[in-house]
């Protein structure tokens, strides 16, 4: 449960804030709530002043404050990020996934360029890469407002890229990199995602910016860095969800059941993964590779993993007939084509090559979005993440950490070395053993007359034995409520459970 929050970045500034009129004045597209749109070709000859002060016209500051968080990493309640505008009839804004806040409840305002604020909601959370989807109100959106243009071509090296955002709370400062890499991996969340680099200083408070070309188009979300680079997901990897919602559909994510990264040609040949010979071939295929290949890294064992003929080691040569080759994402693209049927694979085992049709898995974030606070902790069911990182498989409740006085303190931390630090499942309270939050509520009002009780509880990481610990609390001092996430409404459903010793 790493927090990503220290991860916030931006590139290197060159302090261009220019007006807005003249190229207000060149514009001739217009949509039909009289948006100024980038989507003219027109707007390839602006100026790099008018091209900055348009897209200052689809960036929005954003300011997040979460009322429950579980990350024990994340000490603030309240954090600054940075999202764009892609669609005005449906008022969608694109950020990141750890801007939006992952297993917390939070709630959000953004800042357009001309100052005014709405309050925004929650429209997606992606469950395998960091971005996120949040929505106003059409009415709130200043008139002057533009939805910014999704590019897609390809991504090559040495472009010159701008990304502009909330960098520090400098509103929609700009900046200026050249991407170094296209297939990079920074592991932020628990799969792979295929992202590009580019040189710049980057500080906190511009994840969720766009980073858009010369022409004005997007080509990436910032998400990540390295204090001297920042890192973006393709925007590829957005377009897809941004259709769903437009139209109406529910959009699902897909994997093959194993975590994929990438491996030099070099090490593969010299390891007798893959023969000495496909190396001439791959590199006609692909000459900007950078002796990167794709492989399964792990295969997971809490996703079907009988029936999944893939091994930890092989080298992936074909998806779908396609030579795949360093193209990460692209493997992304055929699994959503093919909507949770199997694919197929072409993989190198020990030298030797195999052909696989390979089952395929949908994740979700409904877990995610069923919380329960009480006695100073917030406890959540098995999540795909976890799944992922722990191969568990059944069901159970999850605490991450409590606040000072809180009885789960005995578990979670401070008072004890040997727990500190970690994901623990709470198996059994006051010999109830506890399988999901339905069956923790049941047993909360007889917790509301106990001054002591029994926990019995395991840690997920290392070693997974349980333990028991007997706890002592004020319990006219507890509350508990619960939090579900309306997806039709997009807002959150809070339930209070009555303390009856509480007036």
């Amino acid at each position: 449960m790493k927090t990503i929050q220290k991860f916030l970045v931006t590139a290197y500034s060159l302090n261009l804030f220019p007006n807005f009129d003249t190229f207000a004045a060149e514009s001739k597209d217009m949509n039909s709530l009289g948006f100024y749109s980038l989507g003219s070709e027109s707007h390839k000859e602006l100026s790099q002043k008018q091209l900055f002060n348009a897209i200052r016209k689809g960036v929005v500051a954003i300011k997040v404050n979460a009322h429950v968080i579980l990350d024990k990493y994340v000490n603030d309640k309240m954090w600054h990020g940075t999202g764009f505008i892609v669609d005005l009839e449906s008022g969608l804004i694109v950020t990141n996934a750890h801007v939006a806040g992952e297993l917390a409840v939070c709630s959000y305002e953004v800042k357009f360029g001309n100052g005014r604020t709405a309050e925004a909601k929650l429209e997606y959370i992606d469950p395998c890469y960091d971005f996120a989807i949040l929505s106003v109100d059409k009415k709130d959106i200043p008139q002057y407002s533009i939805a910014l243009k999704l590019s897609e071509k390809p991504i090559t090296l040495n472009t010159s890229v701008y990304s502009m955002g909330n960098s520090i709370k400098n509103e929609f400062s700009t900046y200026n990199g050249y991407v170094f890499d296209t297939e990079s991996i920074l592991w932020l969340k628990p799969l792979a995602e295929q992202s590009f680099q580019f040189s710049g200083l980057t500080v906190p408070g511009a994840s969720g910016s766009p980073v858009f070309n010369t022409d004005g188009e997007v080509i990436g979300v910032l998400y990540g860095g390295k204090f001297v680079s920042g890192a973006a997901l393709p925007i590829s990897y957005v377009i897809p969800v941004i259709e769903a919602i437009k139209s109406g559909k529910q959009f699902k994510r897909y994997f093959p059941g194993c975590i994929i990264n990438y491996t030099s040609i070099q090490d593969a040949i010299n390891s007798g993964s893959l023969p000495e010979d496909m190396a001439k071939e791959y590199e006609e295929y692909f000459p900007n590779s950078n002796n990167k290949i794709l492989y399964i890294s792990k295969k997971l064992t809490a996703f079907n993993e009988e029936k999944n003929p893939l091994k930890a080691g092989d080298i992936i040569w074909k998806v779908e007939d396609e030579v795949i080759g360093p193209r990460l994402k692209d493997i992304d693209q055929i699994l959503h084509s093919k909507q949770g049927n199997p694919i197929r694979m072409t993989v190198y085992r020990d030298g030797k090559k195999k052909e696989f049709e390979v089952p395929v898995e949908e994740l979700s974030v409904k877990k995610k979005f069923k919380l329960l606070s009480f006695a100073g902790a917030t406890f959540f069911e098995l999540t795909d993440e976890l799944k992922i990182n722990s191969g568990k498989v059944t069901n159970g409740v999850f605490v991450t950490d409590s606040e000072i006085g809180s009885p789960f303190m005995e578990v979670t931390g401070s008072s004890s070395e040997r727990y500190s630090d970690g994901i623990f499942q709470i198996t059994e309270i006051d010999g109830k053993r506890i399988m999901d939050l339905d069956d923790f509520i049941r047993i909360i009002p007889d917790l509301f007359k106990k001054k002591v009780f029994k926990i019995k509880f395991a840690k997920l990481a290392g070693d997974s034995q349980e333990y028991s610990v007997i706890t002592k609390y004020n319990p006219e001092f507890a509350d508990a409520t619960l939090y579900l996430f309306n997806s039709e409404k997009k807002s959150w459903n809070v339930s209070l459970i009555k303390n009856p010793s509480q007036k």
